[in-house]
């Protein structure tokens, strides 16, 4: 999606996992841009682009239909992610500069 990586800003949520000491300090080593734990503002989804992509997620899941064990699950959250248009999530990210 961006020809030069060096231009993504990789942000995590206030999530455990996320703020887990050791997770920080990979991230940090493996990002060059990176906003550590108390960087993001608290409490603004909004400004998450990944907010949005779930959001489709979950409607290409509903209408797939339910699953009934985790191979099912996969297999359809596969399929619902391959059905995204690369063009959305362009779109997404290049919003994001009007959200902030």
């Amino acid at each position: 999606m961006l020809p030069n990586m060096s231009e993504l800003l990789f942000i995590q949520d206030g999530a455990p996992a996320h703020t887990a000491k050791a997770t920080q300090e990979w991230c940090a080593q493996h990002f060059p841009c990176f906003w550590k734990r108390g960087e993001w503002p608290a409490n603004s989804p909004d400004l998450n682009p990944i907010e949005n992509l779930w959001a489709i997620m979950v409607d290409q899941l509903d209408e797939l239909g339910q699953v009934s064990n985790n191979q099912s699950l996969i297999q359809k959250l596969k399929i619902a992610w391959e059905s995204i248009d690369p063009d959305i999530l362009n779109y997404l990210v290049s919003i994001m500069p009007n959200r902030i």
